[in-house]
């Protein structure tokens, strides 16, 4: 291809599809992971955020 504007735009046009290919290919991958389970203080944070979540709404 010869070193013009447009082969170096087609090019670079390339690269980027391939990398959102890749990204796409890897998302779908880990998609088929598990979710790594909560430990006992995890759960209890998650908890306290809702609930502080909930008492705020309900001052509105």
């Amino acid at each position: 291809m010869a070193d013009s504007k447009d082969s170096r735009d087609k090019q670079a046009d390339d690269t980027e599809k391939r990398q959102r290919e890749r990204e796409l290919d890897e998302a779908l991958e880990r998609n088929d992971e598990d979710e790594p389970s909560l430990d006992d203080e995890d759960e209890a944070e998650l908890d306290e955020e809702a609930s502080t979540e909930e008492s705020d709404e309900t001052e509105e």
